[in-house]
């Protein structure tokens, strides 16, 4: 019987390193990728940030200790920084904001895709053209079927799964890349824990 890898491409080969799977994937399907140590982590989200021309920023809870840093980089260097939380709600500024900065549930370096939810819910990842997801990189998993058993068993209900830029073809064929959600996808993998 063959194995699971020989049969799915949504699983990692045998010696496959994960972040180089990850990177490949994740750039297979528009989106961009950058990593960084923990020292470096509030000037790459602020380069992800620059590199699209996003002002109007929201950071989820889901960044940990890491969440403050961030916010008063982002400050100094004259983005508009709120609270995922405090804005979530309100639709006149979150249908505003430029970018989400999140972090995430888990990432599969097979397909390039990342889990999010929990502190920022789905919207988090979803909700402003430009998502930033910081991926330790101690959470890639190798292939889907683990991202989905840690899924199934995380006991959490409101999660995305989300590879690259949200995408559709509907109107005429063309390929429209933000149309139900992020234009931008980066991800940037964090060689450490947010804290």
């Amino acid at each position: 019987m063959a194995e699971l890898h020989e049969l799915a491409p949504t699983e990692l080969r045998p010696g496959e390193d994960r972040i180089t799977r990850f990177i490949a994937e994740l750039e297979a399907v528009s989106g961009t990728a950058a990593r960084t140590g923990g020292d470096g982590l509030a000037g790459a989200v602020l380069a992800a940030l620059e590199s699209v021309g996003a002002r109007r920023v929201a950071l989820a809870a889901d960044l940990g200790g890491a969440r403050e840093a961030i916010a008063g980089h982002l400050r100094e260097a004259g983005l508009e920084v709120a609270m995922y939380e405090d804005v979530a709600s309100d639709r006149s500024v979150s249908r505003n904001l430029d970018a989400t900065v999140t972090g995430c549930i888990a990432a599969v370096a097979a397909t390039g895709s990342i889990l999010t939810g929990g502190a920022s819910g789905r919207a988090g990842a979803l909700i402003a053209p430009t998502h930033v997801c910081v991926v330790e990189e101690g959470r890639i998993l190798d292939g889907l079927l683990a991202i989905l058993r840690l899924a199934a068993t995380s006991g959490a209900s409101a999660m995305a799964l989300q590879s690259g830029p949200s995408r559709t073809a509907d109107i005429e064929k063309t390929l429209i890349l933000g149309m139900h959600g992020p234009k931008h996808v980066h991800c940037i993998l964090l060689d450490g824990v947010l804290g």
